[in-house]
């Protein structure tokens, strides 16, 4: 019989897919203890769910507070893996296990912004005391993998390609009304939900609207942390579309919002992730364009569910758009397909047996 499990996860904000798994594993025997943020959904759910959780906010990313906070609680029980979920938690929970007969397991969602020559590099994911690097695709495994020079780089089997996954149970109706935000009930939808940042690419997604043919009953909603900035609002002034786009900032009810899209763009320039917008849309039928950028292809197949474009090309998303606007029964079969393929591809149930499965491997080495 195996030796019972016990796990201490720390982070801030858990997203949905990280709750989720945190609920599956309790589900299935481990001995999962969560320090996370207070009063949010996911803190909720992990509580009703029986999953052992602390109320804690990580402040700094090297806090002699929150060092002694993680240490008092890994010296309270005998655990067998630290799994650090984000920055804070790791640089905090490296410094906390020192001198504990403890794994240690991180965790990376992006590809980039590591270095050997960084000294905080050294201090978060590239710390020789780190035993596992999670990584949600399996282009950031390889991004880590390449790091480094011969003699100074991770060993092979320290990161490890462990896909986020999901459950559309998570995302039922009510879903919200488009009227809300000015879109007309006839209309055809496009979507971009992402972080108004320069790598996220949307001047190219404006751009590639302003190629669409005038006169199209599309309208396009786009809505992320910094979304609106002047930037994005100058260009969309400017827009042959410029009456039919809806930017907005950060919109919490996003995932019942997806459902009643048509597509969703993600014109990613680079270091993309798993992308989360996209995996919800999916979820909710919209059909993905999103860019050869990190993991975002991971997602999709080709044609099926899905369509793949070049970074920085705008003229290949206006023809995608046009495309599924122009069929739809083409758009019927890949939005389908969409759903489909993170139904049965991306699962959280898949997400924590592997999860555990690392754990194990951990253990069998004390």
């Amino acid at each position: 019989m195996d030796k019972p499990l016990t796990v201490l996860c720390v982070n801030g904000e858990s997203d949905p897919a990280e709750t989720g798994s945190f609920i599956e594993m309790h589900k299935r025997g481990v001995d999962i203890t969560v320090i996370t943020w207070p009063g949010t959904f996911n803190y909720d759910a992990l509580t009703a769910a029986g999953v052992p959780t602390i109320p804690y906010v990580l402040k700094g990313k090297i806090s002699p507070k929150c060092i002694r906070f993680i240490r008092n609680e890994l010296k309270r029980k005998p655990y067998d893996v630290l799994h650090m979920l984000d920055k804070r938690a790791t640089m905090n929970g490296i410094w906390a296990s020192i001198g504990l007969d403890v794994k240690l397991v991180a965790y990376r969602g992006i590809v980039g912004n590591l270095s050997y020559l960084d000294p905080q590099s050294w201090l978060y994911l590239l710390n020789p005391r780190i035993d596992r690097i999670i990584c949600v695709c399996e282009a950031i495994r390889q991004y880590l993998l390449g790091l480094g020079i011969p003699g100074i780089r991770l060993g092979r089997e320290v990161p490890v390609t462990i896909h986020k996954g999901h459950n559309p149970d998570w995302y039922q109706p009510p879903y919200e009304d488009l009227g809300q935000f000015g879109i007309p009930d006839d209309a055809f939808v496009v979507a971009c939900t992402a972080r108004g940042v320069p790598r996220k690419g949307v001047p190219v997604l404006l751009d590639a609207i302003d190629k669409l043919p005038p006169g199209l009953n599309i309208h396009f909603l786009l809505a992320g942390t910094q979304m609106d900035n002047p930037l994005h609002k100058k260009l969309a002034a400017k827009n042959t579309y410029a009456d039919n786009i809806h930017i907005h900032s950060f919109l919490k009810r996003m995932p019942w919002i997806l459902p009643n899209c048509h597509i969703a763009v993600l014109p990613s320039l680079r270091r993309e992730g798993l992308p989360r917008g996209i995996i919800e849309a999916m979820i909710g039928g919209a059909v993905p364009i999103v860019t050869d950028s990190g993991g975002s292809p991971e997602l999709i197949e080709e044609g099926v569910s899905g369509y793949i474009v070049p970074p920085g090309e705008s003229q290949p998303i206006t023809e995608r758009i046009l495309a599924l606007y122009n069929d739809r029964d083409l758009h019927s079969r890949m939005s389908q397909a969409a759903h489909n393929r993170i139904r049965d591809n991306f699962k959280v149930e898949d997400t924590a047996i592997k999860t555990m499965a690392l754990y194990r491997e951990l253990q069998s080495q004390n």
